[in-house]
């Protein structure tokens, strides 16, 4: 067994733990992509409260992002593209759906940090992917 630096990522891209990895991030990255679309309207309408631009067609490109980064990710299929495709998404809804500075209410103030910190550890995760994905 040799010894890896800690910034050395994974030796093996298809190792059980990196492919049960995936399968669990981008399987529930698939799953949050698929809820979004099948609650179009509603999303819809929450991003237009939001202040989101084109409230129906931004949530539907941004969902679709989603759901071809997430399949991309568990499959491992253009890598890059998938991961990037994830941090972008993050990157664009977290601070605008999850603006938790601007709520007048401390418990909204406080549920949307909450999705603003989830949401950055699920683009951290896709930053990472992206990084392992580009040493391939």
């Amino acid at each position: 067994m040799s010894a890896q630096s800690d910034t050395d990522g994974p030796s093996d891209q298809s190792s059980s733990s990196f492919r049960l990895g995936r399968l669990l991030y981008g399987g529930v990255l698939a799953v949050m992509a698929v809820d979004g679309l099948r609650n179009a309207e509603s999303r819809a309408q929450y991003a237009e409260a939001k202040g989101v631009p084109m409230p129906e067609v931004s949530n539907k490109a941004a969902h679709g992002l989603l759901l071809f980064g997430g399949v991309g990710v568990s499959l491992w299929r253009l890598p890059r593209l998938a991961a990037l495709a994830v941090a972008t998404f993050f990157l664009g809804v977290t601070p605008m759906m999850h603006d938790f500075w601007a709520a007048d209410e401390p418990e909204e103030a406080q549920q949307q940090q909450i999705q603003f910190l989830k949401n950055t550890a699920l683009f951290g995760t896709a930053l990472a992917l992206l990084g392992v994905a580009s040493r391939e």
